[in-house]
Formats: C-alpha cells, sequence, structure tokens
C-alpha cells in the first residue's frame, strides 16, 4: 500500500504547489483511520517538497513515482520509488530515502549513526535492504527483471556535516546506494535519470501497483537450501499427517474452480514435537511451488533467530503484531508459530485511540491468508496477556465461518526423542497425573548441588562439540547493559556471580545477526550468560543448565508461586495468574535440551520434592 502515486510531472505539480501531502494525509487517513503525527506530516512537506524541486530538472517525463510505499508484513515505508528504464534501457526503479538531517555522528561499535542523540541505520544502506526486499518479495520486481538503484538524499545536510556518513567504513554500502546531500543537486539528479530516464515509467508504475507479494528463486534459493541440507527438518509418522492435510489446502487455491473456501488448521505439541521443523518445511515448498507464504510468531527472540539463520531469507519471517493491516488474504499460507503467544490485541502503548481494537489479533491472523496454520502448545505461554489456546482458535474460526482442522503431534525431536521425560516434567509441575516408566536410559537428567557444578555444563559440552547454555527462572533483575557494553553481574547465587544475556535496547538498531539474542544463542558470547524465558523460549541445544529460582516452590504438597521473588512485573501483577505462568516458564526452561538437562533448585523443600520424583524413576529400574 503506498500513499500516493502518479507520473513524474504529477509529483512536481503537486509537489510545488503544497497539495501533495493533503492527499497522503487523506491517503494515511483512510487505511488506517487516524492521522500520522505532526512531526511525520511536516516531513513530508518539507523532504518531498525539495524532491519534486530536485526531479524538474529530470529530463524524461515517462515516470512512475510511488511515495510512502508500505513494504507488505515488514511495518517499514519506503519514501519514494522512481520507475523507468535505465541508460541500458532495462527497466529500473531508484528507491530514494530521504531524511531531514543536518548532522550525524559515527556510532562506534556498529554501521549505525547518530542523529540527535538517537542511533539510526545509515540511511544509504535502509535504501539498500528496502531495495533488496524489494526485489525478493515484490511480483512487478520478479516479472518485470526490474533492478534497483538505491540511494539517500539528506536535503539539509551540507558538505561541513557530511563527514561521517560519508565515512570509510561505508564505502561498500555508498558503493551500492550513494549518498547525496544539500548542494549536490546535480549529481542526483544525473544519477535518477541514469536509472529511469529512459522512460517506460507509467507502465512499470501499473506494474508495481497492481503487484503482489511473490518472493523470487533467489529468495527460494536461500530457504531450500539451509531447509534441505539438514537431516532434522525431515518429517515422520503425525507430523507428515498434519503437513499432509496443510499442503493439500493450500493447493486447493490454485485449482481455480469457484472461490477457494478460507481455511485454518490447528496444530497442537509439546516441546519437541517439531512444530517449527512442519512450518518451516511448509515456508519452503509453498516458495518452491509458486505460493505466497509468511511464518509469524508472537515471540522477538525467537523471530530474530530465524531471520539470522535464514540469512536472506529474513523478509519471510514476521511478527504477529506485523499483521495487523495487512491485506485480506494478501498472503495464501500464514504460519503462526508459537500460537499460545497471541494475543488479545495488536495494539502497543503507541497505538492511536482511534486505530485501537479493531480486531483481535487472532481475527487479524485469520483474515491475512487464505489457509493459517496454528502451531500451539497450550502450556508455554508465559505472559498474562498472551491467550493463545485451542479453545480460542475453535471459537474464532467458527464465528469467522472458517473451517478448521486439528492435529495433534506425538513425535518428539528435542529431549533425545524421550516424549516420557517431558511427559514426567509436565507431571512434576502439576499439568498431567500421567505416569511414565524409567526413561533415564534415553535421556539424561541430572541434579546438582551448586552453580559452580552446573556451569561446568558449558566446558563439558564443548569438548563434544556440542552446544550448550544456562537459563534461570527470572528471580533477578535485568539491568540494561552499561555504556561500554558490559553487561552487571545481576544473577547471584552466594559468592557466584553471572550476568543475564544482553538485553536489547527499544533506542538501538540491530541486524537479526547481531541481535542480542541472536549473539546469546548462537555465539560465544552466550556460554556465561545466563539466558531467561524471554530469550531461551523456541531455542534449543545439545545440553541445558537450569536455575530453579524461589518463585516457584513446593509446599504442603502443592506448588505456590511466591511473586515477591519475581523480577518480572507483567508475571507478578495482581491480574496475572502467577501460579500457571512461573509454572509454564520452568516447563519451557526444563525441555530445551536435546540430550542433557542439569538442574540446580535453590529452594531446599522443592530440591526435596523433585529429588524423590526422580528417585522413584530410578528405583524401577
Amino acid at each position: 500500500m503506498e500513499l500516493w502515486h502518479g507520473t513524474l510531472s504529477e509529483f512536481i505539480k503537486e509537489g510545488e504547489s503544497g497539495s501533495l501531502t493533503g492527499e497522503m494525509l487523506q491517503s494515511f487517513w483512510n487505511h488506517h483511520r487516524y492521522q500520522p503525527s505532526v512531526a511525520e506530516a511536516n516531513s513530508w512537506e518539507n523532504s518531498l517538497h525539495s524532491l519534486a524541486t530536485v526531479s524538474e530538472n529530470i529530463q524524461s517525463k515517462d515516470i512512475g513515482i510511488v511515495l510512502e510505499y508500505h513494504l507488505p508484513y515488514s511495518g517499514c515505508r519506503i519514501d519514494a520509488i522512481y520507475f523507468g528504464r535505465d541508460e541500458n534501457k532495462q527497466n529500473c526503479s531508484a528507491i530514494v530515502e530521504l531524511k531531514q538531517w543536518s548532522d550525524a555522528e559515527i556510532c562506534e561499535d556498529s554501521l549505525n549513526v547518530y542523529v540527535h542523540g538517537s542511533e539510526h541505520p545509515h540511511p544509504s544502506q535502509q535504501a539498500l535492504t528496502y531495495a533488496e526486499h524489494l526485489s525478493e518479495i515484490q511480483s512487478a520486481y520478479v516479472e518485470n527483471n526490474i533492478r534497483t538503484a538505491p540511494c539517500s538524499y539528506c536535503h539539509n545536510l551540507s558538505k561541513t556535516n557530511s563527514g561521517p556518513l560519508e565515512d570509510v567504513r561505508y564505502a561498500e554500502i555508498l558503493k551500492q546506494s550513494p549518498l547525496f546531500i544539500k548542494d549536490d543537486e546535480t549529481h542526483f539528479v544525473f544519477y535518477l535519470e541514469n536509472a529511469v530516464g529512459e522512460g517506460n515509467g507509467k507502465y512499470l508504475l501499473d506494474k508495481f501497483i497492481n503487484g503482489k507479494f511473490k518472493p523470487s528463486k533467489k529468495l527460494l534459493d536461500v530457504v531450500d537450501s539451509v531447509i534441505h541440507q539438514n537431516d532434522k527438518w525431515h518429517l515422520l509418522d503425525s507430523q507428515l499427517l498434519a503437513f499432509n492435510t496443510i499442503w493439500a489446502q493450500v493447493l486447493k487455491i490454485k485449482k481455480g474452480s469457484g472461490k477457494f473456501n478460507h481455511s485454518a488448521i490447528l496444530v497442537r505439541g509439546g516441546p519437541g514435537t517439531g512444530k517449527t521443523v512442519i512450518a518451516t518445511q511448509l515456508l519452503a515448498d509453498a516458495i518452491r511451488n509458486g505460493f505466497t507464504a509468511i511464518h509469524s510468531t508472537g515471540g522477538k527472540a525467537f523471530t530474530t533467530n530465524l531471520r539470522a539463520q535464514f540469512k536472506g531469507a529474513d523478509a519471510l519471517f514476521a511478527w504477529n503484531l506485523n499483521l495487523r493491516n495487512a491485506p485480506t488474504e494478501g498472503v495464501d499460507l500464514l504460519l503462526v508459530d508459537e500460537a499460545h503467544r497471541i494475543r488479545y490485541t495488536s495494539d502497543t502503548r503507541w497505538t492511536p485511540t482511534l486505530e485501537r481494537n479493531k480486531h483481535s489479533q487472532i481475527e487479524e491472523l485469520l483474515n491475512a491468508a487464505k489457509v493459517t496454520v496454528f502451531f500451539l502448545d497450550e502450556n508455554q505461554y508465559v505472559r498474562p496477556d498472551e491467550i493463545g489456546c485451542s479453545d480460542l482458535i475453535r471459537t474464532t474460526t467458527k464465528n469467522m465461518g472458517i473451517k478448521l482442522f486439528e492435529y495433534d503431534l506425538s513425535v518428539q525431536f528435542r529431549c533425545g526423542g524421550c516424549l516420557d521425560y517431558v511427559i514426567w516434567i509436565e507431571d512434576l509441575l502439576g499439568f498431567t497425573s500421567f505416569k511414565t516408566g524409567n526413561w533415564t536410559d534415553q535421556y539424561s537428567f541430572k541434579l546438582v548441588d551448586s552453580p559452580y557444578e552446573l556451569e561446568k555444563i558449558i566446558p563439558d559440552a564443548q569438548k563434544r562439540n556440542e552446544t550448550a547454555r544456562i537459563v534461570a527462572g527470572f528471580c533477578w533483575k535485568w539491568s540494561n547493559p552499561l555504556q561500554d557494553g558490559s553487561l552487571l553481574d545481576d544473577v547471584k547465587i552466594g559468592d557466584w556471580h553471572r550476568p543475564w544475556n544482553a538485553k536489547p535496547l527499544t533506542s538501538k538498531a540491530y541486524k537479526p545477526e547481531t541481535h542480542p539474542y541472536t549473539l546469546w544463542a548462537n555465539t560465544s558470547a552466550g556460554e556465561n550468560q545466563i539466558g531467561c524465558i524471554y530469550s531461551a523460549q523456541g531455542f534449543e541445544f545439545d545440553r541445558i543448565g537450569v536455575i530453579w529460582g524461589p518463585d516457584l516452590v513446593w509446599r504442603k504438597n502443592k506448588w505456590v508461586a511466591q511473586p515477591e521473588n519475581s523480577f518480572d512485573s507483567p508475571v507478578k501483577s495482581k491480574k496475572a495468574d502467577t501460579l500457571r505462568l512461573v509454572r509454564n516458564a520452568y516447563r519451557v526452561l526444563l525441555t530445551r535440551g536435546i540430550k542433557e538437562t542439569q538442574l540446580l533448585c535453590l529452594d531446599d523443600e522443592t530440591r526435596e520434592h523433585i529429588r524423590h520424583n526422580f528417585e522413584l524413576l530410578t528405583e524401577s529400574k
């Protein structure tokens, strides 16, 4: 969706007359039903006037222009796109990132820049990533072989203050996506004329406006190669059962006989049953066969990790919030992983009053695709505003007239493939009363007596060329990194002190591969850091060490939550079912290990209860 599109002549006329901003404000209101901020409207007025003035010097008039284009399923907007043919008569588009910056400072530890104390990506890098994203997902680019010519235009930035943005560290970026500044308009016009000055712009504009979300072969190759080079993605038994039904529903989309009936599939499974395996397999197969597909979750750590893992394919992985204003049935297949993390609403504290309560989040997810698949573990939600469950999905699909299929997964991939271990954990925590036989010859579980003993799991795993991490209940404060990036030793047990994993800062922009969650899970930086529930959910390691704190204790033959010992504010609120949430959290933490779990329990009575339950198993061997 764009706020304005037209020809170069129309853009120049309306941009210089001042009517353009009014049209965009109306378009914004028509789409969102609320007005943008005054600052954003002012930026359109100033930047687009400057851009229109520059564009007046372009000789060709057969150029199409799109302003404020909303990238599908990303929450990002491209300031301006010019369409035409380049100097070699090839279809091309110039992607322009506009900034009103008058100065900037280098951020020493990244490629980001500081502007008035806030951290931003380099504008040329923004334009470059938008161009790459568009060329991979928009059908007009794929079908018409439209190449991209990204650039940035800082129309208030003088040569005196442009040094930081032209620093040598940005040389490769600027080679691919040049920066133009104040008094550099001649070079900017020359760049635009070389990119789109040979006409055909009206034709390409029409193709773009009527285009659809469609990944290119390049994107397909990235996803496909990652998935099919790893045996753990192969589907078995109940996984294949669910997959076949989902795939059949997707194939119906192409049959073309009459109106396609919207459908939904609910796939339930505990930790390690392959929910993400199925989701990712479906994602790759859908794209390979010409369907459009998105993988979505409610967990930032998990999605960020997937974006980092599938380098070059990160446009396929979204957060549930990104689908808030998605076009109705805009994609063929939506894969909602971790559906237990669905919330009442996609509203945030920044959502304008007039925009609130339009739809529930589950309605948005169902509206976004022709086939919506929910992968659900009803005992994994860990925050009070997470409401995903079978009954919610059943009720909503029924009310919306959407056919629902349901499947339960029994295959176990994590925890050594030992389903009995997972059942034992669920029985221990009171989720079930089902008793298992002795599973200790299939999976390694060990109670340890000190944090020093527990942290040996890391070097022991390294000797085996395996992965290992330590995680803990949220029983200590979680501090922000210091100015130099170092971490405070928040997790304290006697004289043993260790830091939590680095907390992501809202003021800082991260690439998926350099996000603190990714660094904790996938690099050596995480080996000496303790992961909390929000970092660990969705991840798995060969071996996991768990610190069970005093937020959940065993008293008088029942589990008791002690919110006074928790530092997780939403979970300890009066409205929250704290007992259920902390039990869910420890269930998640205790099922992250593929081969082994080691547990340090800090409460004496609770530790003895766990020891007793474990010894009952070994005695029956």
